[in-house]
């Protein structure tokens, strides 16, 4: 019997649905996953300080891309939205700890021309990290942090098993190497840089779709920027620019590279924080890329945003300031 029109269709959008799934040939790995690194650090403080901070993060990647060429296609979304929050605590002068925890909504929509729209969705605790930093001087930390398996990476949706860049969690150990330098200027106190180095070794997730072995792209990341203090009106404001290179490898799934993982990026990240109280702040930043180079055809970042609250805990015998 000769197909009609709308079984032609049916078939076609659920070969796109099923070529979505694992082993798809425009996985975003490596660029719509759970923003762990890029978030890691809290300012340094004196001893005996307790730090809280509380975030969200959407990133939202509408951007086809075959290597550096942006591809005439809107039938594909993806959206990570993380509730991201961070507890530290400085133990001694030069020693410090932060532990890093989030919950994630990883989205993935379809829009086939002529039917409707398709998402599928997963929800839950991500990976949890722990950092231990130590001042090498006054405006140096080095940290080594390592990254717990904490997060679902075995979830489904209507009963078929999902990518791993759709999981809330890695199923692997990662170890994080994290270092941060911090310096004000002479010439105006209230200026300062800030630069941060990060490198992620990933872990392999041997559980993944229950027989595979599946593992993310080694990470690099550099982070520089500055930051000042005005006044306008009655209000305080601490403006913000910094530039983010990152970089990162090709996933590996059973011993082999897959292809439309992995690239490099830098972006460009303006914010402004606000004293709310002496001990607390809110800020809100906005990320966008300047430079977007992908190994083989992936969706990549369009824009990102990040707003959220930072509130410090000082002994009773110190002043209570925001640490910025």
């Amino acid at each position: 019997m000769k197909a009609t029109a709308k079984t032609i269709g049916f078939v076609t959008l659920l070969l796109t649905f099923l070529l979505s799934g694992p082993g798809s040939l425009a996985q975003t790995c490596c660029s719509g996953g759970v923003p762990i690194s890029g978030n890691l650090g809290l300012p340094a403080s004196s001893v005996g300080t307790w730090q809280f901070s509380l975030n969200y993060d959407a990133n939202v990647l509408k951007t086809l891309l075959d290597e550096r060429t942006v591809l005439d296609d809107l039938t594909r979304e993806r959206q990570t939205n993380t509730i991201i929050f961070e507890i530290g605590y400085t133990l001694t002068e030069r020693i410090s700890f932060d532990v890093f925890t989030s919950y994630v909504r990883q989205e993935r929509i379809l829009r086939p021309i002529g039917f409707d729209q398709n998402e599928v969705f997963t929800n839950g605790f991500g990976d949890a990290v722990f950092l231990g930093k130590y001042k090498i001087l006054n405006p140096l930390q080095l940290g080594l942090g390592l990254k717990m398996p904490t997060g679902a990476s075995d979830l489904t949706f209507d009963g078929i098993p999902l990518n791993a860049d759709l999981q809330p969690g890695s199923g692997a150990w990662d170890v994080i190497l994290w270092s941060n330098y911090t310096n004000t200027f002479g010439f105006r106190q209230s200026l300062t840089f800030n630069g941060t180095a990060i490198y992620r070794e990933t872990g392999v997730n041997d559980e993944y779709l229950g027989i595979q072995k599946y593992e993310f792209g080694n990470e690099i990341q550099l982070i520089a920027g500055l930051a000042d203090r005005f006044t306008l009106g009655s209000t305080l404001l601490d403006p913000s620019i910094r530039f983010r290179y990152r970089k990162a490898g090709e996933d590996i799934n059973n011993d082999f590279r897959l292809p439309n993982t992995g690239g490099e990026w830098v972006f460009i990240n303006p914010g402004v924080s606000i004293p709310i109280q002496p001990t607390l702040s809110w800020q809100i930043n906005a990320e966008l890329p300047l430079y977007s180079k992908v190994y083989g055809t992936q969706l990549t970042p369009t824009f990102r945003i990040n707003t959220g609250f930072y509130w410090n805990i000082k002994p009773k015998n110190n002043e209570s300031i925001i640490q910025f």
